[in-house]
């Protein structure tokens, strides 16, 4: 009978520690278990294990009555927004200036310029300065009433002030005159005493240049008649 009871005490201690040995390894592999899945990922353990998360947080009998959850509708995308035409406005092209009509008429800036080419190539039967004094003068009457001077033929109205008016309404058309006139100039034989007043000074301006002292062109007689004088001579 000792020997019985021996033996039972001997196979319930080796029991004993088998249980707690299985015990200690369920709890082990269960530790592992639960440290893989927070490494990989807190939603990935519930799946590892078989069971989803609505599982993990309610009883199954409770979670097997739940309706399927409604797919997620998604809204529509917004239609693209159609911008207005918007009408940009016509340039306006800026109109050309409107030409200046220059000093005196056409006819007088004509004589000046006549006279001009006359003074230079003077004929020996005209007096070709007193022709070009009188022109000259009464285009340059127009520059000093276009400049404020109303006694004419005083204008007590500076060179500068004078060239200041003559370089606002002067023209294209004016060119010719000035150019004309300051050959004149250049030829000599004019002094600005030989205009009355102040007019050899607006002449002057008008001109862009003093007068050249020395004498003025001389004429040219035609050698035509002496010519024929001395064929009837050898006959």
């Amino acid at each position: 009978m000792a020997d019985r009871y021996d033996h039972a005490r001997d196979n319930h201690s080796v029991a004993g520690m088998v249980d707690w040995r299985t015990l200690f390894l369920g709890v082990a592999a269960f530790g592992a278990t639960f440290a893989g899945g927070m490494w990989l990922g807190a939603g990935k353990l519930p799946s590892l294990i078989g069971l989803s998360v609505a599982e993990m947080r309610l009883p199954r009998a409770v979670a097997d009555t739940l309706p399927a959850a409604a797919p997620v509708k998604q809204s529509p995308a917004p239609a693209p927004v159609k911008l207005a035409a918007v009408a940009l406005p016509q340039r306006t092209e800026t109109p050309a200036p409107a030409a200046k009509p220059g000093l005196g008429d056409a006819r007088l800036r004509q004589a000046v310029i006549l006279r001009a080419k006359a003074y230079l190539k003077p004929a020996c039967n005209a007096d070709s300065k007193t022709l070009y004094v009188v022109a000259a003068t009464k285009y340059a009457e127009v520059l000093m009433r276009a400049a404020g001077c109303s006694q004419f033929p005083k204008c007590p109205m500076s060179a500068s002030l004078l060239d200041d008016v003559w370089q606002r309404n002067r023209s294209p058309l004016d060119r010719p005159v000035a150019n004309a006139m300051a050959a004149v100039h250049a030829a000599g034989g004019l002094t600005e005493k030989r205009f009355r007043g102040d007019v050899g000074r607006a002449v002057r301006v008008i001109a862009g240049r003093g007068f050249a002292a020395g004498p003025a062109p001389t004429c040219q007689a035609s050698q035509g008649p002496r010519r024929r004088l001395r064929i009837r001579l050898r006959r």
